[in-house]
């Protein structure tokens, strides 16, 4: 037969209350003293794993952020481009930091926007 030990006896045990091996920490035997420093190695994995995830993080945010300037860069006259507020035109002329679009064709209508309000250009697939 097995001999079954309760839970709260373990506890008791382990935190000094019981006689014995586990109960008699210090100069007598038993366990030395925890290092100061032991805690914060216990930290070290969670450290490292935030750390690599915020590299991780800012590096796919470099890289959309590139795509997206690649995108603006080679936006020329007769693309067409939807903006980020939905309204979808065609570029008429190009400027430094804007666009002139033409989001209706019969009544000649011409809006200028900025270029970062460009979302995508039609025709290519949508960034991720």
């Amino acid at each position: 037969m097995t001999d079954l030990v309760h839970p709260a006896a373990v506890l008791a045990a382990e935190a000094g209350g019981g006689a014995g091996a586990a109960g008699g920490a210090g100069a007598a035997g038993g366990a030395p003293p925890a290092s100061p420093w032991f805690g914060l190695l216990n930290l070290a994995p969670f450290v490292l794993i935030v750390i690599g995830f915020l590299w991780f993080s800012s590096r796919t945010q470099k890289k959309r952020e590139q795509k997206r300037q690649e995108m603006l860069n080679s936006i020329k006259p007769k693309d067409d481009v939807v903006t980020i507020g939905g309204i979808h035109g065609r570029v008429l002329q190009v400027r430094d930091d804007e666009f002139v679009l033409r989001v209706d064709d019969e009544k000649d209508v011409k809006i200028t926007v900025a270029r970062s309000a460009v979302n995508r250009k039609l025709g290519e697939p949508e960034a991720e």
